[in-house]
């Protein structure tokens, strides 16, 4: 039985993806993020998109988008807004998402920690992968919306873990 390849490719971000990300991120407003947190969105695609990637599909629209922050060390980095567009869920893109920049990241020859922080709706998505909460902060977000803060040891084994499973 022949596999089908992904109706989806991965390209770094560009600023006229802006307005295409930000609809992404409605798309998952209110049941993952806040309406008050697009504005904080929008400033990071003006300012850190570096690192900064976009899922389209066959006809070239954005459907997810996702990044990570390296710290200054070069040792430490965070992922940070990882999205899916709503109708897209359930695809395999957040998987693609992930999966590519922890392969990015463990490739980084100083790279020894990888940071996120997530509600408890996604906490078990980033177990799958390896990282562990180590606080949680109650109605962070809203009443009801809690912040995990997780983390993920890059050692040898897992470098190579990573590595295999990119795809």
């Amino acid at each position: 039985m022949e596999s089908s390849k992904p109706a989806w490719k991965s390209r770094p971000y560009q600023p006229s993806d802006k307005e295409a990300c930000l609809k992404i991120f409605d798309s998952n407003t209110p049941q993952t993020f806040l309406i008050n947190e697009r504005e904080i969105f929008d400033k990071y695609l003006e300012n850190h998109s570096e690192g900064y990637t976009v899922l389209e599909d066959e006809h070239g629209t954005p459907i997810a988008c996702g990044g990570y922050v390296i710290g200054l060390d070069g040792g430490a980095s965070s992922l940070c807004w990882g999205m899916v567009r709503k109708d897209w869920h359930g695809k395999g893109l957040g998987r693609h998402l992930i999966s590519n920049r922890l392969a990015t990241l463990a490739q980084i020859p100083k790279m020894k920690l990888i940071r996120l922080d997530c509600s408890q709706q996604s906490v078990e998505f980033f177990m799958k992968w390896g990282f562990k909460t180590y606080r949680i902060t109650q109605n962070h977000y809203a009443p009801g919306l809690h912040r995990h803060e997780m983390y993920m040891v890059l050692d040898e084994e897992k470098i190579r873990e990573l590595l295999t499973r990119v795809g």
